[in-house]
């Protein structure tokens, strides 16, 4: 309660009168649009952790640099909170924020000409729901620009997200896909595990789900139902993403491909057919195999 309180209170001058005076750094974070109340705040924790201006200064420069380019920088302040309250030090924070800060100037010269493209405004257009054209515009923008530069933290290569958007965009995706579901696939990319191993691999079976109507919460399930589909079954992922490839070509519905893949059932398929190795539903028997059933159970 009291925080709200103080809150309410907060107005640009009295953020930069917490800070000293009329601060330059504090200044030029207001002006590239940081609110007023986040930054207070801010302060006032780095005050009662012991960091010095100078440190503070430091800490908030990469912030700043990305609200003055245009680019989401609350995942940012969320870490400097964070950090100051597991009381990691100043020069370790800086690294972390400047290593993000990389990370989404970098993702930005992905993201940015592919949503300007028309096709992909289009699909946005279509996407928006009750929002206005610019407000769905910078919504999905900062939600691909966030998916992009994490998978870059991880060490994904800038070339392989080129890839991946470039495929998206060739598919029947752009008529009808979600840009929700395209972002997410942005974010789990280096999760998924053919990643390393075979990069071409992961973005198919993304594009592939995408594709094939996978919503974004199914796609960020997919890599530990991949996963857990290879522990299961023991067969090489190159076999279980064929397998996967026939459930969407037989119009199994997304969830039911997901739940096959965490249960280790990669044969599972439509009504009326039995995967090898497991017995018919509810025909009297115990359930063989790996101990799975169907999803659906057979056309009487």
């Amino acid at each position: 309660m009291l925080i709200v309180m103080m809150a309410l209170l907060v107005t640009p001058s009295r953020a930069r009168s917490l800070s000293g005076g009329d601060d330059p750094v504090i200044s030029r974070a207001l002006n590239a649009g940081i609110n007023a109340e986040r930054i207070e705040l801010l302060v006032i924790r780095a005050q009662s952790r012991g960091v010095s201006p100078d440190q503070l200064q430091q800490i908030l420069t990469p912030v700043i640099t990305l609200a003055e380019r245009d680019l989401p920088y609350h995942l940012m302040m969320h870490k400097v909170v964070e950090g100051l309250a597991k009381q990691v030090s100043a020069h370790e924070i800086q690294l972390v924020l400047e290593h993000m800060q990389n990370s989404m100037i970098r993702s930005a010269a992905l993201v940015d000409p592919w949503v300007a493209r028309q096709e992909v405004q289009h699909l946005i257009e279509t996407s928006r729901g009750s929002r206005t054209a610019d407000e769905a515009t910078r919504h999905y923008r900062n939600k691909l620009l966030e998916s992009c530069a994490h998978s870059l933290q991880m060490h994904v290569d800038d070339d392989l997200l080129r890839d991946f958007l470039e495929e998206v965009s060739s598919m029947a995706i752009m008529k009808n896909g979600d840009v929700a579901s395209i972002a997410a696939g942005l974010l789990v990319l280096f999760e998924m595990p053919v990643t390393q191993e075979n990069p071409g691999l992961g973005v198919r079976l993304l594009v592939g789900a995408i594709n094939a109507g996978f919503s974004a919460s199914e796609i960020r399930k997919l890599p530990a139902a991949l996963q857990s589909a290879h522990i299961h079954s023991h067969l090489p992922m190159e076999k279980i993403a064929g397998i996967m490839d026939q459930q969407r070509y037989d119009n199994i519905p997304a969830i039911h491909i997901i739940e096959n893949l965490f249960q280790g059932n990669v044969g599972g398929s439509p009504a009326g057919f039995s995967a090898p190795g497991l017995d018919t539903y509810g025909d009297g028997h115990a359930d063989r195999g790996r101990g799975q059933r169907p999803l659906t159970p057979p056309v009487p």
